[in-house]
């Protein structure tokens, strides 16, 4: 009973003041696109026409030097970010350049040579302050030769565009504005992926909240996956407008500017429910995280999901904040990755 009067007051408390002081930040009016008469398959309502083309492998440029890192905290890593342009042209340059940091693992054996190396490409969440979650992640899973690589979404963390808070402009806009960012999204993983793949590695996903709706819509799309885990991902992002918590104000604000019809949005955001498909991955390599005490996304439908994929599935006593932001969550996928390919 305790644990969920905390969770719930921490994820309501957090909520509004996430709402105001990152998704209301200074009070930026909406952006207002009109993203589909330039991309006309943004209205399609079709899977593989909303994310087409299909994109090619990024050409990532790895930077000359990260800030030092701790020795002591990855002494089986050598750390460094990259970059590559995206495919989607926003007109905001900080996020048309996407950015990322990688994990590379400095152990070596016969099952981990570099060609054939385990990669977990890791997404976090729709407010991306820091990287805590895959410094995490990393420590686990480097010492074992397993490689983690981060990318930052569209208009987060590093790609949040000057007198922006990140996260701001997922949701700060019309529907052709956030139609636009869902696609980015999928197209810079995707290009991502493609590259480390054609190094001949082994991808797996893990994506946290927004992230694992992310990794999850790339099971859809991305053939040769390894494995994909989704700590509390927003199954519906139709029906997120009407089930959501406080969070989930900023996207349907932007969502009633100018509002289609009830039967044209359904069309419209068709290609953004996971239910409405089915992965290319078989059940038994996707693992959803469902937080029982969630106020951010709606915990039954992860559960629905689960069901109607076949997946695997874990509970887990806590509230979104807590689910993904606090180590247990994290420290049970690298087990769990450890226990499949060690």
């Amino acid at each position: 009973m305790f644990q969920r009067l905390w969770s719930t007051c921490l994820d309501e408390i957090l909520g509004f003041y996430l709402l105001h002081r990152f998704f209301y930040h200074k009070k930026q009016p909406l952006l207002i696109s009109d993203a589909s008469q330039h991309t006309p398959q943004l209205h399609s309502g079709e899977l593989t026409s909303f994310f087409s083309p299909k994109p090619h492998p990024a050409q990532l440029e790895y930077q000359a030097e990260l800030r030092p890192t701790s020795q002591a905290t990855f002494p089986a890593a050598k750390v460094e970010d990259f970059q590559f342009p995206s495919t989607v042209q926003t007109g905001f340059p900080e996020n048309d350049c996407v950015k990322g940091r990688h994990w590379k693992s400095t152990v070596n054996s016969e099952k981990t040579e570099v060609e054939s190396r385990l990669t977990v490409v890791a997404v976090d969440g729709i407010v991306q302050l820091g990287v805590r979650s895959f410094n995490r992640l990393a420590q686990q899973l480097t010492p074992h030769g397993i490689d983690v690589v981060m990318l930052d979404s569209p208009f987060n963390f590093r790609r949040t565009p000057a007198g922006y808070r990140p996260g701001q402009l997922i949701a700060g806009g019309n529907l052709d504005h956030q139609l636009m960012v869902a696609r980015q999204g999928i197209l810079d993983l995707w290009s991502l992926i493609l590259a480390l793949q054609a190094e001949g590695r082994q991808i797996g996903l893990m994506g946290i909240s927004h992230g694992a709706w992310l990794t999850l819509t790339a099971t859809l799309l991305i053939e040769q996956l390894q494995f994909a885990i989704a700590i509390t991902p927003p199954v519906d992002l139709l029906r997120i407008l009407e089930e959501g918590g406080t969070v989930v104000n900023a996207i349907r604000r932007g969502a009633s500017h100018d509002p289609p019809e009830e039967e044209q949005l359904e069309q419209l955001c068709k290609p953004l429910r996971l239910n409405q498909w089915q992965p290319l991955l078989s059940p038994e390599q996707i693992h959803l995280h469902i937080a029982d005490f969630d106020r951010f996304v709606p915990s039954a439908r992860i559960a629905e999901l689960a069901e109607q994929w076949g997946t695997r599935v874990s509970h887990h006593k806590l509230g979104h904040i807590e689910a993904t932001t606090g180590p247990k969550v994290v420290f049970q996928v690298a087990r769990d990755i450890l226990a499949l390919y060690q």
